[in-house]
């Protein structure tokens, strides 16, 4: 892929808070909003399969150049601050990726505030309260932000993790690991508060509320984010399908070979959805797929395993008018 046209950094003023955001590109636009403690360099791989896109990304509070608030906040706060960024650079609606913690995020925006979001992307995201746990070491190693202070923070972490056989063969996933800190790191506050936000999120009672064409992404060895929760996300949705990346993990979007990118780069190009390669290729998941999914999930010894179980059972699949 070609390199962006142009690429432009400022420091928007909202609320009071410095928020930093990044406009690449030209084209319809695209709004990426990211996963825990990660600062908008994340997102160069993804960004050079959006060739024809305006690619808009922006540090949450707490990360890279935006500032942390002091006191817990919603992740429906997050959402409201990417309303106002859309605000700032004049974008009734736009195209809404949202990674991992990011997905959360995403979701509250696409059901807050609908009429801004025309097409959606939750990728290796989970519907929160009610999700399948990821395995126990796995989400230890990022409960703690010092993956992003120390070399040797990192290199634990993700032993931790255990990528999945695809990134482990990758060469430029290592390659982008070099520079583990990503440039600015989050600072403590900001990333307790993070964790705190997304821990008190839950979608399930709404998702069934979120009517936009929607592409659920992930990898078949998602270790922090079992491939069951995009399952679980896409059966909810009324308008959704599952495209999943085999052999990769949670960094599926830092190596275009994944396939991901360049299958989401489809998605939101095409002029219908439905007409797009990936969304015709991608899966639907009804009742009895999930409940195949579900079963076929790595067993966690989560203590949260259990009562998120009983929050599933709770909530129908079934969608509106059927």
């Amino acid at each position: 892929m070609t390199a962006m046209a142009w690429t432009r950094d400022q420091v928007l003023h909202i609320s009071g808070r410095p928020v930093r955001v990044r406009v690449q590109g030209e084209g319809s636009p695209v709004l990426l909003i990211n996963g825990l403690g990660a600062n908008l360099s994340m997102w160069d791989p993804l960004v050079e399969e959006l060739a024809g896109f305006q690619v808009i990304t922006f540090d949450s509070p707490g990360t890279g150049g935006s500032a942390a608030p002091y006191l817990p906040y919603p992740l429906s706060r997050i959402a409201d601050l990417a309303v106002q960024v859309l605000d700032e650079l004049g974008h009734e609606q736009v195209d809404v990726l949202g990674y991992s913690l990011g997905g959360g995020v995403a979701q509250e925006l696409a059901n807050g505030h609908p009429d801004r979001v025309r097409r959606l992307v939750l990728v290796s995201t989970s519907c929160g309260t009610g999700a399948v746990p990821g395995a126990l070491r796995a989400l230890m190693a990022v409960t703690t932000p010092a993956r992003h202070y120390l070399k040797s923070g990192y290199r634990v972490a993700m032993k931790m993790v255990t990528l999945a056989p695809a990134e482990q063969a990758s060469a430029q996933l290592r390659q982008r690991s070099g520079n583990w800190h990503n440039e600015t790191p989050p600072s403590l506050r900001g990333y307790m508060l993070q964790m705190t936000a997304f821990a008190r999120f839950g979608s399930l009672p709404w998702l069934h509320g979120i009517t936009q064409p929607t592409l659920v992404v992930s990898g078949t060895h998602d270790r922090l984010v079992p491939l069951a929760n995009s399952a679980l996300l896409a059966a909810h949705l009324p308008n959704a399908r599952l495209h999943i990346a085999d052999q990769w993990g949670h960094y599926l979007l830092q190596d275009a070979s994944s396939g991901a990118p360049a299958a989401i780069a489809d998605f939101l190009s095409a002029e219908s959805a439905t007409w797009s390669a990936t969304w015709q290729g991608a899966a639907e998941v009804g009742e009895a797929e999930l409940a195949q999914f579900l079963a076929e999930a790595p067993k966690s010894a989560h203590p949260a395993r259990l009562v998120n179980r009983v929050v599933r059972k709770r909530y129908s699949t079934r969608r509106p008018g059927e």
